[in-house]
């Protein structure tokens, strides 16, 4: 039987990081099993705990099986924290749903009195407000008859100033005979209208002052009806809400179950589903390594193939090549010898410039490496040797080979001459 899969998330049991190192794991657990061990712990479930605590500890302590639980840990560490916040937020809801139903009466009560205290409050207001509105209405009433009186009397004047100076009175003064007012009436009546002009500045600022005070007040009562008409519309709103709670929280729990029965059920499917799925993967897993050890083996047998194929091209490639180079030097030594076989008629008595580099010996055949001599005559190369020879310059005695080549003996010449050897 294959072992259980853990599902609890050993690094938070451990009170560790998941990149901690073995020394902080061993300190972890020996703190935690001082406190834990069911010795020195009462609490019923204290054996369950050390346990968990100690399958803590053999997991993570061990390399190999920290390694295979490290690659399971993330989703471990996700569900336990999903589980834990459903979890959370059930409680929270329970105890929330417990509060509310413990204070709602007493804060509908205190929510009623001081609904009513607001508005025996705003009733008040509104009818102080209303007094004061009819007694400022009145006083403009008043003001504007007085102000409508003057201009009345202001109308009236200077109907009969034009009537006085207008071209009737003119054209009738020869009949009746002009009428000439009194330096006295003329200031009574002058009086008289600055009086009514100062009457009418006074009142008419006092009007606007109390159309004004009248507009604020007539605002200020427009808002005290306005939250009297809010307060009324709350309480309604508060006894809609009340009867639409009580609605929800019954259509809460009919969910609520209907939903715990659907995810039941789901767990349930998605298990089976799962372990069809593990089964499916781990046949999976099998027939792909079978697959790669096949592909492996002929990778293997395909490399050793194309190995031994360009070792094989390689042999033939440097048995070709060997073959073309013995061709290549067997040819120019032929043609080098052919260019000399016959005497040349030059007397190579000039000065001989040097020439740099790698050159080959017309006369020897040994090559230069560093620098060779050519006569300015012929254009023939030739060593320091042959130069000499050549010149009729003091000569080395030797063999007869040597004598003729400039070498001391034929043993020489051989051993100078080795890279002539195709064999």
């Amino acid at each position: 039987m294959a072992p259980t899969e853990p599902s609890n998330d050993y690094y938070a049991i451990l009170e560790i990081s998941n990149i901690a190192t073995t020394e902080v794991v061993t300190k972890a657990y020996r703190r935690l099993a001082k406190i834990r061990h069911p010795d020195k712990n009462p609490k019923a479930d204290s054996t369950a705990v050390f346990q968990l605590l100690q399958n803590a500890y053999d997991t993570i302590s061990d390399p190999t099986k920290r390694r295979a639980y490290d690659l399971r840990w993330p989703g471990i560490r996700d569900s336990l924290r999903t589980q834990q916040e459903r979890n959370k937020r059930q409680a929270e809801a329970a105890e929330a749903e417990r509060k509310s139903a413990n204070e709602a009466r007493a804060k509908k009560e205190k929510e009623d009195d001081a609904r009513q205290e607001r508005l025996r409050s705003l009733e008040s207001v509104k009818s102080r407000y209303d007094s004061d509105i009819f007694e400022l209405s009145r006083a403009v009433r008043k003001l504007e008859a007085d102000l409508k009186r003057f201009q009345d009397q202001d109308d009236e004047e200077i109907r009969q100033e034009r009537a006085r100076n207008g071209w009737w009175a003119y054209l009738a003064s020869p009949i009746y005979g002009k009428v000439n007012e009194t330096d006295e009436q003329k200031q009574a009546r002058e009086t008289a209208r600055l009086h009514r002009l100062a009457s009418k500045s006074i009142k008419g600022s006092e009007l606007d002052r109390e159309k004004a005070k009248l507009q604020r007040l007539q605002n200020a009562l427009q808002d005290v009806k306005g939250k009297i008409a809010v307060e009324k519309k709350k309480e309604e709103d508060e006894k809609r809400k009340l009867e639409d709670e009580a609605k929800a929280r019954k259509q809460k729990m009919q969910k609520e179950e209907s939903v715990r029965m659907m995810r039941e059920m789901h767990e349930r499917a998605a298990k089976a589903q799962k372990e069809r799925d593990e089964q499916a993967a781990k046949e999976a897993r099998k027939a792909q390594a079978a697959r790669e050890a096949q592909e492996a083996q002929e990778r293997v047998r395909m490399a050793a193939a194309a190995e031994r194929r360009r070792k094989e091209a390689e042999e033939r490639a440097e048995a070709m090549r060997l073959a073309e180079e013995a061709a290549r030097k067997a040819r120019k030594l032929r043609e080098t010898l052919a260019k000399h076989s016959t005497k040349s008629t030059c007397r190579h008595d000039m000065f001989w410039p040097k020439i740099e580099g790698r050159q080959p010996c017309s006369n020897c055949y040994a090559v230069q490496t560093r620098f060779a001599f050519q006569c300015p005559g012929c254009r023939m190369v030739a060593c320091a040797n042959c130069r000499q020879s050549l010149r009729g310059e003091k000569r080395n005695k030797g063999g007869s080979f040597g004598r003729r080549y400039n070498f001391a003996s034929d043993d020489d010449y051989k051993h100078d001459h080795s890279f002539l050897d195709y064999d």
